[in-house]
């Protein structure tokens, strides 16, 4: 479990490191948008909820974190790409200027507003589902709960260690005003 952006881009390679050996193919190919390096150049794009912070620690172009894709979309870099996958996600609804979608996670789009970052779910009632007050505290628990996810629903069906792993990522500092629960639930239905 990871309390510090900066400690994704470990955590993400740990993720792959069965593959190294004994499928070096294989990881090569998944590596591509599994392993998150750390950010080289910080990111101008002027979105609220901490979107610049974040990627000024992490690169995330053509990266995904479990069932969390990180704008979807061609793009020199990660403005460009947002910007590109925002015009395509608007071509199916209709929202405010003062949202800019930056991705997308396996119930629908993940938007950036004022009010922090939040997921336009398709699939359920309400359709705008708060996740976090900013994308810093959203990307570690996203990560914490794909991490939870392979180790706890993979081979075994633990899921009172998902839970318990759920649990202790809301406790870590920084996690207030971050739905944990609700990320933990969207990576394990999708």
């Amino acid at each position: 479990m990871i309390d510090a952006l900066s400690d994704l881009p470990a955590l993400s390679a740990r993720w792959l490191a069965p593959l190294r050996d004994d499928d070096p193919e294989l990881y090569a190919e998944l590596a591509e948008t599994i392993v998150i390096a750390p950010a080289v150049h910080p990111v101008a794009t002027g979105l609220p909820a901490g979107v610049d912070a974040a990627l000024a620690v992490v690169d995330l172009c053509s990266k995904e974190i479990g069932a969390f894709r990180f704008a979807p979309a061609d793009g020199a870099d990660a403005r460009a790409r947002i910007a590109a996958h925002d015009a395509r996600v608007r071509q199916d609804f209709d929202t405010g200027a003062d949202i800019v979608f930056v991705g997308d996670h396996g119930a629908g789009p993940v938007f950036v507003s004022p009010q922090g970052i939040g997921l336009l779910d398709i699939t359920a009632r309400p359709r705008i589902r708060a996740l976090a007050r900013d994308f810093t505290g959203f990307l570690i628990a996203q990560a914490n709960a794909f991490d939870a996810e392979k180790r706890c629903l993979g081979k075994a069906a633990d899921l009172a260690g998902y839970h318990a792993a759920a649990a202790a990522c809301a406790a870590l500092p920084g996690m207030a005003g971050v739905e944990v629960a609700t990320i933990f639930d969207a990576q394990r239905f999708g």
